[in-house]
Parts: C-alpha cells; structure tokens; sequence
C-alpha cells in the first residue's frame, strides 16, 4: 500500500511537457541582460480583477471554464496567504526596487530544443494504462511556460554581501528553539534530511529578505528569464522561504530529488565553498551539482526536478526562496492539488470497509477527473496542435476503470 501512495504522489508532479532522453549540458553561455524600467509598470488596483483578465487564455469554451475559475479563486487565495504572511508591495512594504544590487550576469544551463519534446506517440495515453503514461510524463525536463534554455540560471555577481549572509547565519545558530528537524522528504530519511528554519520563524531575516532582498531578487528574476517570459517584477509574491543548513558532523546532510511547484525557486549560497566539501544543488539534466560563492543566486523553474547533493564533510548554508507570479495561474497545478486531497482521502478508507464502497469511489471518481483536467490544461500550455492523444476518451472510461485499484 505505502509503495502504490508513493506512485500516486508522484502523479501529483506530472505536467504533459514530456520530455525525451536529455543530453547532459554544461553551461553554455554567460550573457548581460538590461532591466527595462518598462517592465515595472504599476499593475492594475484591482487585484480580483488583474487576476482573471491576466491569466493565461488557454481555456477552451466548456466545462473546463468551471475548473479555470476555481483555479483563479485558489490563486487568489494564495495570492492573499502570502501577503498576509510577508511584507513585499503590501501596506508599508518596501517602496521601490533596488535593481544596482540586482545581478545583470548569468550563466545559462539549457537543454537543445530537440531534446525538450517528446513525439506524441510515445506519450500517447489510453484509458486502459492512464496511470503508466502519466508517470512516464514524470521524465520531462522543463515545464512550461518556460524554455529549453531556462533549466538554470547562476549569477556571476552575488546579490547578498558576506555580511548579510553570516547576521542571517547567526541568527539562525542562535535561535531559541535551535534547528528544526524533519520528517522523512523526497525518499531521503530523516536522519539524513537537512535542518531547516523557516523565514517567518526568524526576527533579523525575516525583515531584511522583505525590505532588502526582495527589492534585489524579483527584478533579478525578470530579467534572467527575460528571453522566455515577460515577467513584471511588481507582480511576483514570496510563496515560502526558509534557511536551510547542511552539517556533516550530525548527518543531515541532503535532500531528495523533487519538484517546489512554484513558478520560480531562488537558492542563495550563505557560506563559502572551503567551508564544506560535497554539496550544491542537483538539476536533472546536469552533469555535476551547481555549487555557488557566497552571496550568488541560483535561479530556476520551480518545477524542474533538484536535490540537495550529500555533503562529506563541512556546513553548508542556503537561503531558498519560493516566488510565484499573480498573474500567472498555473491551472495545472491546482488540478493537481486537488487530485491529490482526493487521493489522500481515498487512502485513508481501508479497502475491505463495506461500508465505505460509495465513499472511496466517489473519491476516486473525483481525483481521477481532476488528474484528466490537469493533463488537458497541461496540453493547453504546451500549444501544440500536434498532440491528438484521445482526451475525451480517457475522461469517459477514466473513472470507472480505477476507482477500486488503490
């Protein structure tokens, strides 16, 4: 039972931007992008409003605009969650953008073209394996919205001094209630797990990332994946952040392979290199772990699979941030979630409760429609007129085929 929770979970994670065999990259170009102060005009003043008449119009005329609108209410809830929880633009947030501390430099880790599509006919679903073919989705690189060339970002000026990275340190090795321990994550156990502080949990931190590093950070972000999307720093919200430390001497000193789910994840390196052997973050479809200066920022889409490499000896400190655009609602992701409560609730009925049939097959019935809905909406951000893959048949026969296999 708890291998088949571990398959369904992984569902959770699939986008139809399959992706073939991938050629191992290494960096491949260091260019300069410019900020354009255009970028940063002031959005709309109504935020219910700038939410929908901004999203994506991926949304075909059907049933599917019942789900696109629960997806836009569950942005803007989560749009509220996060100003309710950091500062940023919000009432007597910081009021401009600090683009001279924002890299302008960056390595690029990219993917070629070919190898970031899959043929149609090799992901081709059909009701009779629908749960197969999602998990071989599961080997796609980089989803959309974003590019072959987007796999990683690094810059190559950091954008945190030496002392803002050891008060920030400090700050966390002196806390009150000292580290955090976790729970087994991403198949690493928990005695292996690295420590973890969240930002809201911290005095020091947690004022300077909103006042002074956010005013860094965003336009860093728009400018790095200028070349994918158009993305207006004014826009972006702080989903989740947290200092993360790494201690040889204790074993904690990894993190599985897994995906954030946000649009954008932003890891800092807090501590120089020759304080730690090992380490740097793990990118599927790299060579080697991605190991950064103190002070620089690695950049990349938040689904895209990482890890936190095994260090062998040292501490190794980050800082990791979890940004999200208002404007861009990822519809497949919520699908995605909801299918994943319904999951949970179905697993926590015991399959031989007589009495509890309808219950489970309701639920069943549910999570599976909304894994479907995520699949199309998948296909949608893809915009490819190629992808003939019997949608509708599956969504027919989806339900009934699986409602009693888990």
């Amino acid at each position: 039972m708890a291998a088949r929770l571990g398959i369904y979970y992984i569902i959770l994670f699939l986008c139809p931007a399959a992706i073939t065999s991938f050629v191992h990259r290494k960096p491949t170009t260091t260019r300069s992008i410019h900020f354009n102060a255009a970028t940063t005009a002031t959005p709309p003043q109504d935020e219910d409003q700038s939410l929908v008449s901004t999203a994506p119009s991926i949304i075909p005329e059907d049933d599917m605009d019942i789900v696109a609108m629960m997806n836009m209410m569950m942005h803007q809830d989560a749009v509220k969650k996060s100003e309710s929880t950091f500062y940023g633009f919000y009432p007597d947030g910081f009021a401009e953008f600090n683009v001279d501390l924002s890299p302008s430099n960056w390595i690029c880790y990219s993917l070629d073209e070919v190898d970031n599509t899959l043929p149609s006919s090799a992901i081709a679903p059909n009701a009779v394996n629908i749960w197969d073919t999602f998990l071989q989705l599961d080997k796609r690189i980089i989803p959309p919205p974003f590019k072959s060339s987007d796999l990683a970002k690094t810059s190559q000026t950091p954008i945190l001094s030496p002392e803002e990275c050891s008060n920030m340190i400090s700050e966390c090795e002196n806390h009150y209630y000292g580290w955090g321990g976790s729970n087994e994550r991403y198949g690493t156990p928990s005695n292996r797990v690295g420590y973890m502080l969240p930002l809201e949990n911290l005095s020091y931190s947690y004022t300077f990332v909103n006042f002074e590093l956010l005013p860094r950070l965003f336009p860093s972000i728009s400018l790095a994946f200028s070349d994918s999307l158009t993305i207006n720093p004014e826009n972006l919200r702080l989903g989740g952040c947290r200092v993360v430390k790494y201690d040889a001497a204790d074993g904690h000193v990894e993190l599985g392979m897994h995906r954030d789910g946000l649009l954008v994840t932003a890891n800092i390196a807090l501590n120089n290199l020759d304080e730690y052997e090992g380490g740097g973050t793990i990118i599927e479809g790299l060579m080697e772990p991605i190991r950064l200066p103190m002070g620089n920022v690695l950049l990349h889409p938040g689904d895209v699979k990482h890890g936190g490499n095994a260090i062998t000896s040292g501490v190794r400190y980050a800082l990791v941030c979890f940004i999200f655009d208002t404007t861009i609602v990822p519809h497949e992701k919520y699908c995605q979630d909801r299918m994943k409560e319904d999951v949970d609730a179905a697993m926590m009925i015991p399959i031989d409760d007589a009495t509890r049939i309808e219950e489970r097959v309701r639920l069943l019935n549910s999570a599976t429609k909304h894994c479907a809905d995520a699949y199309k909406f998948g296909k949608l951000a893809c915009n490819s007129d190629s992808r003939d893959d019997g949608y509708d048949e599956i969504v027919k026969s989806f339900g009934s085929r699986y409602q009693n296999t888990l």
